[in-house]
């Protein structure tokens, strides 16, 4: 059985995308140009053409499409979603690309055992019940799953008015003092949004030398 904030995910976003159709305000961005933002600092980890992505919270591929227009083709690319709205849609967009509707930590069935890259872009807002544990969870098993390196991003709870958002705002520094447990080297970054923050965990330290963005 799914759990209580699954199928509000898969309820939530399902109606935000038959309202909004194919648009960033279907994954309840503020704007696209605020979407993307994050997207370009994702990619700042290091992630190059040719490198195989698992592409987690992938909803309709957006993160795909921005890559292709800047010229970074995965060698292999796998977009996974709980709500199967999304999946369809991006099955239409893409269908020279895989999709599979699921959750990583219900260990889905993959076509790799590992890619180079995980990614993740905003899918921990809408955890409501034990959202910290969930989090680290779900970093868990992205560095299960990755090669070279994890690279996700969450809102902060440094944020203006944090507090009286009803979305889960992560602390930044507990966070990052918990990815240091999980990986040999964590950077965090706070320096694109007062809303957010990003993380990229290397599994070596030798992974980290391809992060292209310079403090």
């Amino acid at each position: 059985m799914l759990a209580r904030d699954d199928r509000f995910t898969i309820t939530h976003f399902s109606r935000l995308l038959s309202r909004h159709g194919q648009t960033h305000a279907a994954l309840e961005w503020r704007s696209r140009e605020s979407q993307e933002r994050r997207f370009a600092v994702l990619i700042e980890a290091g992630i190059r053409d040719g490198q195989t992505v698992l592409d987690v919270g992938c909803g309709t591929g957006d993160l795909l499409e921005w890559m292709q227009r800047r010229k970074i083709t995965p060698g292999d690319y796998l977009g996974l979603d709980i709500t199967p709205a999304m999946i369809d849609h991006a099955r239409a967009r893409f269908p020279d690309h895989r999709f599979e509707q699921g959750c990583l930590l219900s260990g889905p069935a993959l076509p790799r055992e590992t890619y180079d890259w995980v990614v993740a872009s905003g899918i921990f807002a809408h955890r409501y019940e034990q959202p910290v544990a969930y989090m680290r969870r779900m970093v868990a098993a992205m560095i299960g799953r990755a090669a070279v390196g994890v690279t996700l991003n969450s809102l902060s709870s440094k944020a203006p008015n944090a507090a009286q958002w009803t979305m889960f705002h992560a602390d930044p520094e507990e966070t990052l003092a918990w990815a240091q447990t999980m990986a040999p080297v964590v950077v965090l970054r706070e320096d694109y949004d007062p809303h957010d923050f990003t993380l990229y965990l290397y599994r070596t330290p030798d992974a980290a030398r391809s992060m292209t963005w310079r403090p």
